[in-house]
């Protein structure tokens, strides 16, 4: 979504490709524009609408995995499938192919015999590698150029590029108690105690459009946020005016950079909080070999930085490294840099996606590729650096309601575009069937295939691969304790 795919011929229907098997995607929206007229979305945006007649639609269930190409090709290839004369052959040609994604042919699901086993998330990676025309490690300075050069615009950013936890939830939620992730958040950090003293000086790093500041702010009172300073740090700049328009509205004394949170541009010392929200996986990864591993000495100067990390932090690899394997050099390079620019005392929140066990594994998203983060590893370089560190998980943390059902994230894309191509606004957001019903009014009884899970489901958004890192560098002011009586508080240093 949101990036052109590489081109593709379509598919030749011939040999062995007419005896492929043929499945429907799951969770595929079809829209009833009108009384024979039906709408389905391509995976890639720049391309029209898929339009679909009568027989179009009979052609469409008709992937059930039970037929194979030749029966559907002898059945409907001749036969017009669309009201612009597409037939459907034209159809099966395309459908399978990664930018359009709407079936899947071959001799069986991509796992198991039967489709509820299938794994199609790695179905989805395997057609976002295609679409995207990049497979595999892309550099360690792939994401950096990125997020610098490549992002020249915040409009529709987050909604089709890099579609955020937080962003899902910057309006009220039922999933979070009617609350935003802004709101929860500054109600667990408060609980936390780290609100008390204040601190001063909060950074947030890669702070979206702004969304978190300003829900932040709108669950603290002013006396809370008084005489606070709020900076953002960002490395793609077109986000930065839409940080600083929300946090002014919503009452922080902000300011924001353009900044590498490998690098932070900020003195020793001078940081009471900071924010990290969803970022880390964007950091530098290095692609390293059991050979420089074992031989001590990396190709590359990146590659030995990565080698000396390890050695620094005893980072134990375990008996059975692989010949290669990610690194998740950048993230340990933060972590450091936290510890420089923090003051004694001074807090840092780190929200991502990751793993415990094993090795980090690339994650296609548009235009680019983002990384698992290895909390074991991210943990033992903030002990090693002196942090206090708490972690868990991010519905343990916010503690979700696990039975709260929400609309499938790909369904809201496709609505968005049903939407846009009827001139009508639609936010991509984390819906309820309520919510839902709200935002489309009349429009959702034309609407097939909406499927909702879980809040904790994996196939909603994976919510327990979010991990919650919690650090405090040592040596603050001992904390004054008091007694409450008839309205005075007697303080007491201890």
């Amino acid at each position: 979504m949101g990036q052109t795919s590489i081109l593709q011929e379509p598919l030749s229907l011939t040999g062995d490709v007419l005896a492929l098997r043929v499945w429907r995607m799951p969770d595929m929206v079809i829209y009833q524009h009108a009384s024979d007229e039906w709408w389905l979305t391509p995976l890639d945006d720049h391309l029209p609408l898929v339009r679909l007649n009568p027989m179009g639609i009979e052609l469409l269930n008709s992937l059930d995995g039970n037929v194979t190409v030749a029966w559907l090709l002898e059945k409907y290839g001749p036969w017009v499938c669309g009201p612009d004369g597409e037939t459907g052959r034209w159809h099966l040609e395309r459908w399978s192919l990664p930018r359009y994604s709407l079936c899947y042919f071959g001799s069986e699901p991509p796992t198991g015999q039967h489709r509820s086993n299938a794994k199609w998330d790695l179905l989805l990676q395997h057609i976002r590698e295609g679409w995207s025309g990049s497979q595999g490690f892309e550099g360690a300075e792939h994401l950096a150029e990125f997020h610098r050069h490549d992002i020249t615009t915040q409009e529709g950013h987050f909604d089709q590029i890099e579609t955020t936890v937080s962003h899902l939830f910057r309006e009220p939620s039922e999933a979070l108690q009617g609350l935003t992730y802004g709101r929860i958040l500054a109600k667990h950090l408060r609980r936390l105690g780290w609100w008390s003293p204040k601190p001063r000086c909060i950074v947030e790093v890669g702070g979206g459009l702004g969304y978190v500041a300003r829900e932040l702010a709108a669950e603290l009172s002013p006396a809370e946020k008084d005489g606070v300073r709020y900076l953002f740090l960002d490395i793609t700049s077109p986000f930065i005016p839409s940080q600083l328009k929300l946090a002014r509205e919503a009452g922080w004394r902000s300011s924001g950079t353009q900044g590498n949170a490998e690098w932070l541009p900020l003195r020793d010392a001078t940081v009471d909080l900071v924010i990290d929200n969803e970022n880390l996986a964007d950091m530098t990864p290095v692609q390293l070999t059991k050979q420089e591993v074992d031989a001590g000495k990396g190709a590359t100067p990146l590659h030995q930085e990565a080698l000396d990390w390890i050695r620094r932090i005893r980072l134990p690899l375990g008996q059975d490294l692989p010949d290669e394997f990610l690194f998740n050099l950048g993230p340990i390079r933060f972590v450091s840099e936290l510890w420089r620019v923090l003051k004694p005392g001074g807090r840092a929140i780190l929200i991502e996606f990751g793993i415990d066990n094993g090795w980090p594994a690339p994650v296609k998203l548009p235009g680019h590729t983002e990384y698992e983060v290895q909390y074991t590893h991210l943990r033992q370089a903030a002990r090693w650096l002196g942090f206090q560190e708490q972690y868990l998980t991010l519905p343990q943390f916010f503690a979700l309601r696990p039975d709260t059902r929400l609309l499938c994230t790909g369904a809201a894309y496709t609505i968005q575009r049903f939407c846009a191509a009827q001139g009508k606004p639609f936010a991509i957001r984390a819906y309820t069937e309520a919510e839902l019903r709200t935002a489309l009014g009349p429009m959702l009884p034309k609407l097939l295939g909406c499927h909702y899970h879980e809040v904790i489901d994996p196939a909603w958004f994976g919510l327990w691969d979010f991990k919650v890192l919690l650090l405090q560098k040592p040596g603050a002011a001992p904390r004054p304790t008091f007694q409450e009586t008839k309205g005075f508080r007697w303080y007491s240093q201890r």
